[in-house]
């Protein structure tokens, strides 16, 4: 009877220190447990990484570094295992036809569709005066709305042109969100 009991506890505590029988996520608890004996941060945590390998390959995932699997103490470093899917070629990247996601937040329909700026030019007292590809033309109304600072060519930004109150437009072009208050030259 003791001979049993002892053969028993003997194959159970064989069963539980082999990695065979471990589960992947208590291998990769494991290892990282190991890695505790290295006291440079980078070097540790670069062990980590090494020391999930066991489930990186266990999910089919692309393997860690050997540098940083042989890092982890008493770990033995595998050759990465062959790619069991083959590789799929992706298509060329086409220009979007639709606007981006930010650029939806940031642009509204309207301005996508507003005309595109002919010329611009200052006056003397700071205020601007721009062309659109249409032939309209406006005139800052007023300069103590503060002054651009348009520095690309006409033609990449965009204006878009609203009512203002009591009969006055408000001009806002396509690099910022400010506006200025203009009145129609022709």
């Amino acid at each position: 009877m003791k001979n049993r009991i002892a053969i028993a506890v003997t194959g159970g505590f064989m069963l539980l220190a082999s990695p065979a029988g471990a589960d992947t996520r208590d291998d990769v608890l494991a290892g990282v447990a190991r890695c505790g004996v290295i006291h440079d941060d980078r070097v540790w945590l670069d062990c980590v990484y090494g020391a999930q390998q066991p489930m990186r390959a266990k999910l089919g995932l692309s393997p860690a570094p050997e540098l940083q699997q042989r890092l982890v103490p008493g770990a033995n470093v595998a050759p990465p295992p062959p790619q069991s899917q083959p590789r799929v070629a992706t298509a060329p990247v086409r220009p979007r036809k639709k606007p981006g996601f930010f650029e939806s937040l940031v642009t509204t329909t309207a301005e996508r569709d507003a005309p595109r700026m002919a010329s611009y030019r200052f006056e003397k007292n700071g205020a601007f005066v721009v062309e659109l590809e249409n032939g309209q033309q406006w005139r800052q109304a007023g300069v103590e709305g503060g002054t651009v600072s348009w520095s690309r060519p006409p033609s990449e930004y965009r204006v878009v042109i609203t009512d203002g109150t009591f009969g006055s437009h408000v001009l806002r072009a396509s690099d910022s969100p400010r506006t200025y208050r203009v009145e129609r030259v022709r």
